[in-house]
């Protein structure tokens, strides 16, 4: 297996680093507000490249095949073309999105849902709303970003799938946007109906019921082995066990396996066929898990947003591992200085001092085990954002005595500031200001510390493989 190709080939795509960077920050800042249980919403607005788009905007799930019925109905092609949906594009092309006409009407406002897709375990859609009291000026005043809001099922939050959606925009047509459903099930039925209730629209609110048949596309699946271990870390592997090809989505379906110690660590892939066309990610679901001997074992499904050319032979597939680790609490009723180490790895933080103004704390630290050059400075810069303040009275454990995140979100006070004092030596401020007037006795409270930040943006390289599409 030629690594070197591999990885020259991956170096050869254009990262646009700071944009995306800047993305995830901004993503942590919202996710830390409240952790969803389930994957929350992305919404995809008009002005993100079709790049960008076409990464959120992964396989779509479509209705039975429907030869030349959108001949006469350009404006659905025209939807997907103009939200940059690659799975709808790729569909439409093929004549296989399914036209509706399928309406509801309240608060004087009509919705219609004009078509559908199923492919994989995406389930996407294109609606259209009129009506005179609509208006894209109420947006900013009446939110959300997209200009509706929706849910599936009855609105129960543990029913929510994962999903992406436009922002509504206007055309001669009336108003339109387009939405994609991920259905999470490992069992994926063939015939489906998606229950979806609008409850806004620019500002408007109203109870807009949908029922959708969907069929999903015929896909074809193939049996077939390959496998990668780690020479350094003899626990981790990889093991693939069927490709799903649908005609514009793929399914990978492999078990990775960790020791129990990494239970929380990650197997990443990438994907380029023998052509050199890469496999554009989605996402994956861990179908089910399993520990046993020292190991867990899961089995894994994922998701990628386009199909495999009908001429490639193979595959080649580069695992990466991303360890990861729970934040790490230490108490501040120390005396400074005082070192808080990483309970898995090598990472540790000095704080030197901590200062108390009324209702400001200043706290002062150097990150130490930690190479700037390996990990970039944007990735420690972020490490730094996250380590946060909470009352130690507000730390919770779930039932086997480890840390529960969830529980604590809501208690954590965040820095409104952190700032970099000298570089070298990973020199750090972070002030943390308490807005409910002067804070109690800082050594009543603890640090959470986001190890993992660091851990995961360490990848370790496993060996290649190839998987035959024979």
């Amino acid at each position: 297996m030629n690594k070197q190709r591999f990885n020259d080939e991956i170096n050869e795509i254009d990262f646009p680093r700071n944009e995306v960077m800047d993305a995830i920050n901004n993503g942590i800042k919202k996710g830390q507000e409240r952790r969803p249980r389930k994957r929350s919403r992305l919404k995809i607005i008009t002005s993100v490249s079709s790049i960008a788009a076409a990464a959120f905007f992964v396989s779509g799930l479509l209705f039975a095949p429907v030869t030349n019925v959108l001949a006469s109905v350009p404006v659905i092609g025209s939807i997907y073309e103009r939200f940059s949906m690659q799975i709808g594009n790729e569909l439409f092309e093929s004549n296989l999105i399914t036209e509706l006409n399928e309406e509801a009407k309240s608060n004087g406002i009509d919705m219609t849902i004009t078509s559908a897709y199923y492919d994989g375990n995406v389930i996407g859609l294109t609606f259209k709303a009129e009506g005179d009291r609509i208006s894209l000026d109420r947006i900013a005043n009446h939110g959300p970003e997209s200009g509706y809001s929706s849910y599936l099922f009855n609105g129960d939050e543990q029913k929510q799938w994962s999903s992406s959606e436009t922002q509504l925009e206007k055309t001669e047509d009336g108003y339109v946007g387009a939405m994609e459903f991920y259905n999470p099930d490992s069992d994926l039925s063939k015939n489906y109906t998606l229950p979806v209730t609008f409850t806004s629209v620019t500002g408007i609110k109203g109870i807009w019921r949908f029922d959708i048949p969907v069929k999903q596309i015929p896909s074809e699946t193939i049996d077939t082995k390959g496998e990668s271990t780690s020479k350094e870390y003899e626990d981790y592997s990889i093991r693939i066990e069927s490709i799903t090809k649908g005609k514009a989505t793929t399914f990978l379906n492999y078990k990775t396996t960790f020791p129990l110690i990494g239970i929380n660590d990650e197997i990443n892939i990438t994907v380029f066929d023998d052509k050199g066309n890469r496999l554009m990610k989605n996402h994956a679901d861990v179908l089910s898990s399993d520990q046993s001997n020292g190991v867990a074992e899961n089995d894994v499904r994922e998701l990628f947003s386009n199909k495999i050319a009908e001429n490639a032979k193979y595959l080649t597939i580069q695992p990466v591992i991303n360890r990861n680790e729970l934040e790490t609490i230490s108490s501040l009723n120390k005396r400074t200085p005082f070192v808080v180490e990483s309970s898995r790895f090598d990472y540790k933080i000095q704080i030197n001092n901590i200062n108390q103004n009324e209702n400001q704390v200043i706290l002062d630290y150097n990150v130490l085990n930690v190479d700037p050059e390996e990990l970039g400075t944007d990735i420690i810069q972020n490490f730094a954002n996250f380590i946060m303040l909470i009352k130690s009275d507000n730390i919770s454990k779930d039932e086997d005595g480890k840390i529960d995140m969830n529980q604590m979100i809501n208690h954590q006070i965040h820095s409104n500031q952190t700032k970099e004092i000298d570089y070298d030596n990973l020199h750090f401020q972070s002030i943390f200001t308490f807005n409910n007037g002067k804070a109690s006795n800082i050594k009543d409270y603890s640090l959470t510390i986001p190890f993992g930040t660091l851990s995961s943006n360490s990848p370790i390289e496993m060996e290649p493989f190839r998987v035959e599409l024979d």
